[in-house]
């Protein structure tokens, strides 16, 4: 493997990393957790709620790996299960219905592939939330902490800006899976994944320095992404989706 991509994995996969619920509770206060799918689970993989920034009520999606063994084996590892994606779009429905923004903190594989997911309807799922993300009526951003690979991921990505974080990584599959489907293990040189790649591409809105002023530059630049996206109607927001990942596509056939 690439070493500059070994180097980002390690750090991002790393126990010590910071999490979305980390980023989360220090941007946010009065802090409610909304728990289950409505439907037979409560996957662990994702936490999900409401949150004042500043006095505004906005929802919260975070998925992580976990920091520990305990953590990780509960949650998959962030592999997100069928009754974590009906928990986010559960909670970002809600948000639609009262008008909260949405933001999403991801560090994440990919979703489940297991056989059970995928008998209680997983590619479903992950459609409809990439679905409900599209087409909604409020502002939502989603910020890559770590990891953001594959549909399981682009479901909860798929909003009016995407950030990230200096060492993120997202792509359309996690590396080892693209070394092993195109054989060949030099997958950094063939697609570009990481946030300065994704940025020079019109992908990445705003990349992240890592480091101890993080969260205060995190809580300025949502501060302004918030008062400017409350100043655009429904169907701004439903164009400026479509129209960033249109232009990137019109870029890349360009080229």
């Amino acid at each position: 493997m690439d070493k500059e991509l070994s180097a980002r994995l390690n750090k991002v996969r790393s126990a010590q990393r910071i999490t979305g619920r980390q980023i989360i509770q220090r941007l946010f206060t009065e802090i409610m957790e909304m728990h289950g799918d409505r439907e037979n689970s409560d996957d662990p993989a994702v936490w999900a709620g409401i949150g004042l920034f500043e006095e505004q009520p906005v929802t919260f999606l975070s998925v992580d790996r976990g920091q520990d063994l305990t953590e990780r084996l509960a949650k998959n590892g962030g592999a997100v299960r069928a009754g974590g994606y009906r928990k986010a779009l559960r909670n970002v429905e809600l948000a639609q219905r009262f008008d909260r923004p949405v933001v999403s903190f991801l560090n994440m594989p990919g979703a489940d592939a297991s056989v059970d997911s995928e008998n209680e309807g997983q590619s479903l799922m992950i459609a409809n939330l990439m679905e409900t993300m599209g087409a909604l009526r409020v502002p939502n951003l989603a910020v890559i902490v770590g990891e953001g690979h594959s549909g399981g991921a682009l479901a909860f990505a798929n909003a009016n800006q995407l950030w990230m974080l200096e060492n993120g990584l997202f792509s359309v599959a996690a590396p080892e899976a693209m070394a092993a489907i195109l054989r060949d293990d030099r997958a950094l040189a063939r697609v570009p994944m990481t946030a300065s790649q994704l940025q020079q591409i019109g992908i990445a809105d705003q990349v992240f320095k890592e480091g101890p002023q993080l969260t205060e530059n995190l809580r300025k630049a949502l501060r302004q992404w918030l008062a400017t996206s409350r100043k655009m109607d429904e169907n701004e927001l439903v164009m400026q989706r479509e129209q960033k990942f249109q232009q990137v596509l019109r870029d890349w056939f360009a080229d």
